[in-house]
Parts: structure tokens; C-alpha cells; sequence
């Protein structure tokens, strides 16, 4: 399960948008939506904390990586009540455990959400939208199993030094 399947769940748990109106974004490679009520989410970065924990085991290697990745929702309408408060009320859950467990389930850490900001724009037929976005902060183990040589058995021979090899 990606955290994008999981923010997109999110926000069909706590506001009342409707998947319909609920896009996954690609940064500025994006054509806005037909309508002016919508909302987009898009990764805006993730990146590596700390160091790599590996599990050895017979004929595999499993490389266990914690990732941050950090997820941008905007909120764009024609009314500024409205997506004010969806942004809102998602960024008061952002510190609440009601996100912390419903990310849980997806094995991922919320680790919280940024407050809204107030990013209006004008929009390729000159009407004026309003749109308020909120950042999420998530936490993930990312795992890489590859094979890996390994021994089933292996052959002693222990020779006595003193023995065998006179000086």
C-alpha cells in the first residue's frame, strides 16, 4: 500500500470531499480539473533518515530504510468558507491521535500536519480560486529483499597443528 493510496483514503475519512472530486497530482505536470471544487494531493519530497537496518537470513537479504515523505493537499473552490475549513479541520487531526491510528493501519507513522495556508490563485479562464493547503509529514519503512548466496552445509576438517606439522 503507498502513502498516496493512504492520504487519498484520509481525506475521504475526515472531510466531505468525494473521490470524484479527489485528484492524485504530479507537481506542475497536472491539467486542472473541469471543476472549480476540488482537491489535489501530491508528494512534494521523501527522503532517507538515518541509517539502513539489514536482516540476513538463509538465501535472502532483506534492507529495511525509514523514509519521511512529505504529501501537499490543496483545497481550491469558488468558496473560501468551505475549503478553509476542509484544510482546517484536516490540520487540527494532524495533531490528534485520531491521524496517528488511522495511519497505523497502513504501516505508516504520521508524525503531523503543517497549518493551513491561504494560496489563492487565478486560473486559466481569469476566475478567481481559492485555495488553502496543508502539508502532512509521514514516516515509512521501506524494505528491499534480494537474494543472497548462502551455505546449507559446510565441510570441517581440524587438524591438530603440533601433530601433524612437526618443527
Amino acid at each position: 500500500m503507498s502513502v498516496l493510496t493512504a492520504v487519498n483514503d484520509f481525506i475521504l475519512q475526515y472531510t466531505d470531499v468525494q473521490q470524484d472530486n479527489l485528484f492524485r497530482g504530479y507537481r506542475n505536470r497536472s491539467i486542472l480539473p473541469n471543476t472549480q471544487d476540488y482537491t489535489m494531493y501530491y508528494m512534494d519530497s521523501h527522503a532517507r533518515i538515518g541509517t539502513n537496518v539489514d536482516e540476513i537470513s538463509d538465501f535472502k537479504t532483506k534492507v529495511h530504510e525509514l523514509r519521511e515523505y512529505v504529501v501537499n493537499i490543496d483545497f481550491c473552490g469558488d468558496k473560501q468558507e468551505v475549503v478553509e475549513e476542509r484544510a482546517t479541520n484536516l490540520a487540527v487531526l494532524g495533531r490528534s491521535f485520531l491521524s496517528v491510528n488511522f495511519f497505523k493501519t497502513y504501516n505508516i507513522t504520521f508524525n503531523y500536519a503543517e497549518d493551513a495556508q491561504y494560496l489563492p490563485y487565478v486560473d486559466e479562464t481569469d476566475q478567481y480560486v481559492q485555495r488553502y493547503r496543508i502539508v502532512l509529514h509521514l514516516t515509512h519503512w521501506d524494505n528491499i529483499e534480494v537474494k543472497s548466496e548462502s551455505a546449507i552445509k559446510a565441510d570441517v576438517y581440524v587438524e591438530n597443528v603440533d601433530v601433524h606439522h612437526k618443527p
